[in-house]
């Protein structure tokens, strides 16, 4: 692996150091109704169950609101499709704790499941739910009950579609810089969409889709990350196990440049072949100026990977990609990184093959990371999708 020169800035170094002693999150499922509170010690690196809150559906994504009053997930094993909202209590040093809401049908013609859900970091505090599986096409804007801490109130803002073969969008994000801006992963349909939000009444309007080059393969776009300055957005290939930074323009609502496509990184080790993978995420850590992503395998008997990138603090353009080593098992459906909001070299990882959920800290230097706790949530299959961190 070659390193290429890191322009990091003091800030950064100081902010990884901050830590707060004791941190809470919230762990989703696939086929068990369950939310699960866990709180992690960052001086004894302990890692503890301290609630298992039972759920009328599985969430196989969870997301909280921008004042982490409400969490919203989808409805993984419900069909006709449908999303749910719970309401996050602040609790004691046990943490924080849910109680259920609503459970609302996404509508459409659409025969996919609930695979995304996204909150709104403006007002109105509408949320945006996709599909996968089967006829994804469809996505919904809901509204919300502000009186009721962003209830999901039954109503339906907007219906739309992804007009490309096979679309089906696994993730979105928003634009750091520029309001009322959504970026959206396509897996399907092999392309970036970027979206237009209406300040008043959440829906979204399309102004571009970038279909990713078809002589370099399908790249399968999962999940997307975008930097605190606005110049790159990157984006998590499912199907290439890679990941490819995209330059974004300087126009109005920054949509990715269609020539500008030519970063790429693979998360797998040479030799390998991205068909028997499925990448899984990216995202930013703490401060912004490092990203976590992380692989998994089809075949359950073997690893996947995580791997942490350094990005130039002057533009986000990626410096290096720092390490990239194998998780315990091959992650099932998950191997969701989710990186800290307190420490750039502490991440959450989940794994559903036998149902765990481990932090991980980077080396000082980023050259390497370990797991410095591991916690068992073996739950007949269905644990763990997705980690938030509350605290």
């Amino acid at each position: 692996m070659i390193l290429m020169r890191l322009c990091l800035s003091p800030f950064v170094l100081w902010a990884s150091a901050i830590l707060a002693a004791t941190h809470h999150m919230l762990v989703g499922t696939f086929s068990t109704n369950s939310i699960y509170t866990l709180t992690f010690d960052d001086e004894t690196n302990q890692l503890t169950e301290v609630a298992n809150t039972s759920t009328p559906v599985g969430s196989s994504w969870l997301t909280l609101s921008k004042d982490k009053r409400t969490l919203y997930g989808t409805a993984w094993d419900v069909q006709p499709a449908a999303f749910v909202s719970y309401a996050v209590d602040e609790g004691d040093n046990q943490g924080p704790t849910v109680r259920h809401q609503a459970t609302v049908l996404a509508g459409g013609n659409c025969t996919g499941s609930a695979i995304s859900v996204l909150a709104a970091v403006d007002p109105p505090w509408t949320v945006y739910g996709n599909l996968y599986y089967r006829d994804a096409r469809c996505a919904t804007v809901f509204s919300v009950d502000a009186a009721n801490a962003g209830a999901l109130d039954g109503g339906i803002v907007q219906s739309y579609t992804y007009d490309l073969p096979g679309s089906a969008v696994h993730g979105m994000t928003w634009s750091a810089v520029v309001p009322n801006v959504v970026y959206s992963a396509d897996t399907g349909g092999n392309a970036v969409w970027t979206h237009a939000r209406d300040g008043t009444t959440g829906a979204l309007t399309p102004v571009d889709k970038l279909v990713l080059p078809a002589d370099r393969g399908h790249c399968g776009p999962r999940h997307l990350a975008a930097h605190r300055l606005g110049l790159y957005l990157y984006v998590v290939c499912e199907a290439s196990s890679k990941i490819i930074q995209l330059r974004l323009n300087e126009d109005e609502f920054a949509t990715p440049n269609a020539t500008a496509a030519d970063k790429e990184w693979p998360i797998l080790r040479d030799g390998e072949d991205a068909a028997d993978f499925w990448a899984d995420e990216v995202l930013m850590s703490a401060t912004g100026d490092f990203m976590w992503a992380s692989n998994r395998a089809h075949d359950t008997g073997r690893q996947g990977y995580v791997s942490v990138f350094a990005l130039q603090s002057e533009d986000g353009d990626v410096a290096a990609q720092m390490f990239l080593q194998t998780t315990a098992t091959s992650g099932g459906f998950a191997n969701a990184i989710a990186p800290s909001p307190f420490d750039d070299r502490v991440a959450a990882l989940t794994e559903n093959v036998t149902g765990s959920v481990e932090i991980w800290r980077a080396a000082d230097d980023y050259r390497s990371a370990s797991v410095v706790a591991h916690l068992d949530l073996p739950d007949g299959g269905g644990c763990c999708a997705n980690v938030v961190w509350y605290s």
